[in-house]
């Protein structure tokens, strides 16, 4: 790989790729959006997990002839595999169960009156829009753009940079925008993506990234819990935390709690215990 590309093609498949990553949503959306407004579905909700799964399957589609065609190499070139670490379970479920707890001691908790139907629908695209987002995005800034600046930068550079892009691409995100907000955001987003970066290299895969990626969107991401300053802000989840929004580290201002210092505190513990698995 290294003889084969030069650093401006590196660069012009980096942007191809997130292209790439952004079309396969976009004319996902305007397929569906144009097919189920002339078919109508039996069940209420199908049509966002029906929506949710065509994208994964439409941009893994686009990455995948990417690859083949124009760089006539393999998905495992860029170490998207499918080779899960036992430690990297570990690591899934401690991280968001440390961020809840710290939240459930400080917070007021709350379970939305909702129907067993409606819990199971809910769990059901929750699972299917973490996995979505969780797997894409590590394949697009751990997998794709990781390795092909390794090839001419380094590792050192091809960790952190893409990491700080990581953070600005959740900018748009936020809910208000502030100094304060956005210095967390970066700062959270990047070390995220030192974090996922890390767990990438430990197991050569992608695949244990985007476990903790996916897992963390499940809890955080979608509607199974909602940790925010007022009942009801957005969306109707099946657990809230309200917490009190004095204090901006804490709520992570515009963005939420996953750029809160509790949550920096447990990616900084996350990649600590990587650094250490890795020299041992």
């Amino acid at each position: 790989m290294e003889l084969q590309f030069s650093k401006g093609k590196i660069i012009g498949h980096i942007v191809a790729y997130v292209l790439l990553f952004l079309v396969g949503d976009l004319l996902n959306s305007l397929v569906f959006d144009l097919l189920f407004s002339i078919v109508e579905l039996p069940i209420r909700g199908l049509y966002s997990v029906l929506r949710t799964l065509g994208c994964f399957v439409f941009t893994y589609l686009l990455f995948w002839l990417y690859t083949i065609k124009i760089l006539r190499l393999k998905m495992e070139s860029f170490r998207i595999t499918l080779s899960i670490k036992k430690w990297a379970f570990s690591y899934a479920v401690i991280l968001p169960f440390f961020v809840v707890i710290c939240y459930f001691i400080i917070g007021d908790s709350t379970m939305t009156a909702l129907n067993a139907g409606e819990i199971i629908a809910a769990v059901i695209y929750s699972a299917i829009a973490a996995l979505k987002a969780g797997v894409l995005e590590e394949m697009l800034f751990r997998g794709y753009i990781l390795k092909l600046l390794e090839l001419k930068w380094g590792k050192v550079v091809a960790v952190l940079l893409p990491s700080f892009l990581f953070s600005l691409m959740h900018i748009p995100s936020m809910d208000a925008f502030s100094v304060a907000g956005i210095s967390l955001l970066v700062i959270s987003g990047t070390l995220v993506g030192i974090m996922f970066s890390l767990i990438t290299y430990m197991g050569n895969s992608i695949s244990n990234s985007g476990l903790l990626h996916a897992v963390w969107n499940f809890v955080f991401v979608t509607d199974m819990i909602h940790i925010t300053t007022a009942q009801g802000i957005y969306g109707e989840p099946i657990f809230s935390i309200i917490i009190p929004s004095d204090y901006v580290l804490v709520t992570g201002a515009g963005f939420g709690v996953e750029a809160s210092i509790i949550a920096i505190i447990g990616y900084l513990f996350v990649c600590g215990a990587v650094i250490l698995r890795r020299k041992r």
